[in-house]
């Protein structure tokens, strides 16, 4: 039995008070109780910290300085050999933050564009990763892309590797520049095969590559070889530049929050303890983010939880007392996939409020392992006994329902989007993590 199972059917025994002959299994309701230390300043306390790390802003001056090299650098001959120099001489930090402040300058040319992001996959610093994965959402020009991706993988980060894909899969004749120079690009692969020389195994080592990345957020198994290498690690500037991007969550205008979670979801797993610390900010808007960010992560963060070793059904158990943020908590706790964390989900289903209980299910669906004391409570609750529920909530405990219990059929009237999204959470039910101890995970 699985670790969750188990620990679930305790929960379920412990409600009929241990006997065969006592009530049919029901969860006792939940202690909600919010530890007093929970909530810490812990963003602004990084911030301070690490403000002597991360990317400098570059001045004016910087900006037109490395434009002016970037020009002279495409000229060729001694001057774009002397220009080509300067630009490696300068402090790596400083460089990269004057080519990311180019890139994100909308009235920079495209061929500007390109050399800077042919700089950065040469020899850009980790720092750079964050900014760089933004630039995914915003670069139009497919060409450039392929160095941005480049720029990524060299750091461990496969953010790009879909639309690496897309770009050699397109058979728009406008693309033609781009395909040959990602074409070309497979040969740079992170951990290709000495002896995958030929174009159709260096295609199905991007695409294994991506699959890993999709389900992992990693590109290679063995964490320890190079390519993983420093995204994560302990480089303070590629650390700084992430509280940065925590920071943007505090924002009331919609678009760097956007931004916030569209990188933080798409940067490697060394994320994950920034993000559990975020969770407990005192500012809702910044704990808020944070757990729908390890949502979208999905499977991927249960891996790395797993790798990292980290209680995550203590930071359930704990973070659940907070009423504030409770939905968003229950999302959040069963969204890696992690069985252990069900038994303190399953109570809010019968006992909480109709938020509260559409989060539940949507959670159980997403981690909790087929029990038949969780058949026992799914059956009295599609009875009625806990109150109604919404069309939501019923979709995701009968998808759950029929790993158990085959047979029953979701109801109608769900919006298409809505089915699709917890279709595809069932979906994801094979991407779990073993369960704690168990062979799955490395370090």
């Amino acid at each position: 039995m699985r670790g969750g199972a188990a620990a679930l059917g305790l929960l379920l025994l412990g409600a009929c008070g241990g006997g065969s002959g006592g009530p049919a299994p029901w969860p006792p309701p939940p202690e909600a109780v919010l530890p007093p230390d929970w909530l810490q300043p812990f963003l602004d306390r990084a911030l301070e910290e690490g403000r002597q790390h991360g990317l400098p802003g570059p001045e004016a001056r910087e900006l037109q300085e490395t434009a002016d090299l970037l020009d002279a650098a495409a000229v060729g001959g001694r001057i774009g050999r002397a220009a080509r120099a300067d630009l490696r001489e300068q402090p790596p930090l400083r460089l990269a933050a004057a080519l990311l402040a180019l890139l994100e300058d909308r009235e920079t040319p495209v061929a500007l564009r390109r050399q800077a992001l042919a700089l950065l996959a040469e020899d850009g610093p980790a720092a750079a990763v964050p900014r760089l994965v933004l630039r995914l959402k915003y670069e139009k020009d497919w060409t450039a892309n392929v160095d941005l991706v480049r720029a990524l993988w060299r750091h461990g980060n496969g953010a790009g590797l879909e639309a690496l894909v897309n770009i050699l899969q397109s058979t728009d004749p406008a693309f033609e520049e781009a395909r040959l120079r990602a074409a070309g690009a497979l040969a740079e692969l992170p951990g290709l095969p000495p002896e995958a020389t030929g174009f159709e195994e260096r295609w199905r080592h991007l695409l294994d590559l991506r699959e890993r990345w999709l389900g992992e957020r990693r590109l290679l198994p063995d964490a320890r070889e190079r390519w993983p290498a420093t995204e994560g690690g302990e480089d303070p500037d590629y650390r700084q530049e992430l509280w940065r991007i925590l920071a943007r969550l505090r924002s009331q205008p919609l678009r760097p929050v956007d931004d916030a979670r569209y990188v933080l979801s798409r940067v490697s797993l060394s994320v994950l303890p920034l993000l559990l610390q975020a969770a407990r900010d005192p500012d809702l808007y910044v704990r808020e983010h944070a757990l729908q960010v390890l949502s979208w992560l999905g499977p991927a963060a249960g891996h790395g939880l797993r790798r990292q070793g980290r209680d995550w059904e203590a930071f359930v158990r704990a973070a659940l007392g907070d009423a504030r943020a409770r939905p968003r908590v229950l999302e959040a706790a069963g969204a890696p996939g992690l069985a252990e964390a069900a038994p303190w989900i399953l109570p809010w289903l019968v006992h909480g409020d109709a938020e509260e209980r559409t989060a539940a299910a949507d959670a159980l669906l997403r981690c909790a392992d087929p029990d038949p004391g969780l058949l026992e409570v799914l059956r009295r609750v599609h009875a009625g006994e806990a109150g109604p529920l919404s069309p939501e909530a019923a979709w995701s405990l009968i998808l759950l329902r029929l790993e158990i219990d085959p047979g029953w059929r979701p109801p109608e009237g769900l919006a298409e989007s809505e089915r699709r999204r917890r279709e595809r959470w069932r979906a994801e039910r094979s991407l779990r993590p073993a369960p704690a101890g168990e062979a799955g995970d490395g370090p």
